[in-house]
Order: C-alpha cells, then structure tokens, then sequence
C-alpha cells in the first residue's frame, strides 16, 4: 500500500519517488528478490488500475513504475548477494550507461530533441526578466548538450539514495549502526578511476563527434561524487569530529551546489588513488571513533 500511494503522490511531489523505491529495496534486502518482486508487481497493479480510472490509459504509468522501481530492485538484489555498496554503485554505473545508451537510441539527434523540450522554459524564463533575450539561444544549446548525460547522473543518483534509504531502514530494524560503518568504508576500485581518466582524455581531444565521452564523464562525476560524501562522513569520524561539519558540507550543497558538487567528486576521485580513510585509520591506531 505505502509502495503505491507514494510512488502516485511522487506524480505530484517527485521526492517521495525515493521513498516508493527504498520500500521495494527493503523487502527485497530482507526477504529476497522473490518478496521485493511481488510487492512491486502488487503495488504496480494497484498503480495501474487507478491510472485507469482516473486517466483512461496505464501505459505511461506502467512505464514511469518501470524505472521507479526495477533498476533499484536488481541493485537491491546486487547488495544482498554482494554486501559491498562499492559492487553495487559500480552496478548503479552500469545502469546509467545503459540509460544514456537508451537515449542515443531511441532518438538520432537527442540534442535536438531536447532544444524542442527546454525552449518552452528558457522562453518563460526571458518573459519572466530572469535571463537576456540574447542569452536565449545560448543557453538552450548549452543545456540541450548536456542533458542526457545529467538525466542520466540524476537517474544513478535516485537510485543509490533510494538503496541507500532502504540499507539504512534496515540497519535501524536489524543492525543499528551498521549502514553508517558500510557507508564511511565505501571506496571505488582504482581502475575507474583509470576509465575517468581515458573519458576525460577523449573529451579533451575532443577527437570524435559524438558527445558520449561528455555523457560518460557526468555520470562518473555522479559516482566519484557519491565517494567523496562517503569519505567526508568517514574521514570526520575517524577523527570523531562534531556533526556540524558534515551539516557546513550539506549547507553547501544547498548553497553552492556546483562548486560543492565539483570538489566533493575531485576528493572521491584523489581517495581512489590515496585512501585517505587508510591513512587516518594508521596514524590513529584505531577504527572509527564515535
């Protein structure tokens, strides 16, 4: 039931999205792939009988609880198998390069397919004063580049929020204190960051046409991102600092989400190569404090 009126009300207030996938994670991390399938499958025939009422048609409906709720169901099932958030971000990854792929697919031009979806707002925009008129065509063609690769970084990130919701329901069920040790440990192999490194190469020689390295470079910026909150939760731990530096850090990304975002990703991407969590850990002689 919770499963189905969140992910309705999700229509009309997108955060609760989250909350609709972390319920179907969390039976799928504690009673298995079997139970988290079913509840899904119930809450998506509830879902679609409304839609039909209401609306007439459950196939836009169908499709949305498709990609609400499936990828977190199989990286639900990744960390049962794996418990290693390392495994299953890397699996989030995969999922977001399949989800870029989808978009090259489904449309041979998907810049200009989305200059037809954002002139509409940057229009309201220049009505409203917020931009220049001469500023308009810029900024669609600016937008309508990157939007694929932050739809898809915006799709990774729903989905590890949600996993990690329901990992830490659990931990709170089951475990206390336990997501908030896997969470401080999370650390990504270091031949990622060697892929990092070949994408930025080939965006910087910028040697074909197609713009799948800038894609591709976003989507890695999202998960070096996600290690770089790990590595601030854990780095304060271990130094049992107050938790009014990690609320300074959230501030920030409220704040100055660009630049916030920008050097938590390059911290997470310097961690791979110098661990920093090992190296507070050996000049303290301990685990975490606190």
């Amino acid at each position: 039931m919770l499963v189905s009126v969140l992910a309705m009300l999700s229509i009309l207030i997108p955060p609760l999205s989250v909350f609709s996938s972390a319920l179907v994670a969390l039976v799928t991390l504690r009673q298995g792939p079997v139970a988290g399938l079913s509840t899904g499958l119930l809450a998506g025939l509830a879902c679609s009988v409304l839609a039909l009422v209401v609306t007439g048609g459950v196939v836009p409906v169908l499709g949305f609880l498709l990609l609400l709720w499936f990828p977190v169901w199989l990286l639900a099932l990744l960390l049962r198998m794996s418990r290693s958030l390392a495994l299953t971000l890397q699996g989030a990854l995969l999922l977001g390069v399949l989800f870029v792929g989808l978009q090259l697919l489904s449309s041979q031009d998907p810049v200009a397919q989305w200059r037809g979806v954002l002139e509409p707002f940057v229009e309201s925009l220049v009505q409203s004063q917020l931009i220049e008129a001469g500023q308009r065509d810029e900024l669609i063609g600016v937008m309508a580049r990157w939007m694929p690769g932050v739809v898809s970084a915006g799709f990774l990130l729903q989905m590890m929020v949600a996993l990690f919701v329901a990992r830490w329901w659990q931990a709170m069920l089951y475990n206390p204190g336990g997501f908030r040790s896997e969470f401080h440990q999370l650390r990504m192999p270091r031949y990622l960051a060697i892929v990092t490194l070949g994408v930025l190469a080939l965006q910087a020689m910028g040697t074909t046409q197609s713009l799948l390295p800038d894609y591709l470079a976003v989507l890695l910026m999202a998960v070096w991102f996600i290690q770089g909150l790990a590595l601030a939760h854990g780095a304060f731990g271990l130094l049992g600092s107050g938790s009014g530096w990690l609320v300074g850090i959230y501030a920030l990304l409220l704040l100055a989400m660009p630049h916030a975002v920008s050097a938590l990703a390059a911290a997470g991407f310097a961690d791979a190569w110098f661990d920093f969590r090992a190296r507070l850990r050996g000049r303290n002689g301990t685990g975490e404090a606190g």
